[in-house]
């Protein structure tokens, strides 16, 4: 009876044995992948915590750019009212016209208050209106000037073309002597400062008339945006 109940019981307790050795190595295999989805969960939680992070830092950058954004377009338009308000005479006369576009700002003044005809010698009432733009130029630090020497299409005369052999050459030689004044008579940082020749090709009137022609002589003064790094490097090397 005891032989029958040990061949009976034998291959059970085998089969047992088998069993738990199956159910211990499932168990490994099971902790082990509960592992690797912790290791996981906790990757993608700190992933989703470094972009928290950037979006705040990016919410941050937003706000401040808006900030930033609303305190320039303030000071565009105290800059423009200021403009207008000092040069309201040369306005009235159409002699002088202040722009604002698109937040962009801009004035062009007749050739006839800087230079006379054929010459890029600056008069002096010219003069004059450049000082008192450029103390209203210095109340706006972050915007750079651009000064833009424009002519009507009527070729050099024979007598100037050893000087100014073409337009081109006349509208850059007054822009330059606008920059010069700027800096050195009205005290406008000279980084801020370029000067620039469109001879006749961007004409705002037609060059068939008078009038039109006496429009299209001009300087105009723009306000371009600063990179603040680069006008930093610049000033380290000079």
């Amino acid at each position: 009876m005891k032989k029958l109940v040990s061949v009976i019981l034998a291959p059970l307790v085998l089969l047992f044995l088998i069993s738990g050795c199956v159910s211990s190595k499932r168990y490994k295999q099971l902790e082990q992948a509960h592992e690797h989805l912790k290791e996981g969960y906790n990757a993608a939680m700190r992933e989703l915590d470094a972009l928290d992070e950037e979006i705040e830092s990016l919410r941050q950058a937003i706000e401040k750019e808006a900030t930033a954004t609303e305190q320039e377009m303030k000071r565009i338009e105290e800059t423009y009212t200021a403009l207008v308000k000092n040069l309201s005479e040369e306005i009235s006369e159409g002699k002088v016209e202040v722009e604002r576009i698109k937040g962009k700002l801009q004035l062009s003044i007749a050739e006839e208050i800087f230079f006379d005809s054929g010459s890029a010698e600056l008069k002096v009432e010219g003069e004059e209106l450049l000082k008192r733009i450029g103390a209203i130029l210095k109340e706006i630090p972050e915007k750079n000037i651009r000064i833009e020497g424009h002519t009507d299409n009527v070729k050099i005369g024979r007598s100037l073309r050893e000087k100014y052999p073409t337009n081109w050459e006349l509208g850059a030689i007054r822009a330059v002597n606008v920059v010069r004044y700027l800096q050195e008579e009205a005290g406008v940082d000279p980084l801020r400062l370029s000067a620039v020749s469109f001879a006749q090709y961007r004409p705002v009137d037609t060059n068939k008339t008078k009038a039109g022609k006496a429009k299209n002589r001009r300087i105009e003064i723009v306000f371009v945006d600063r990179d603040l790094d680069l006008v930093k490097k610049m000033r380290e090397n000079l």
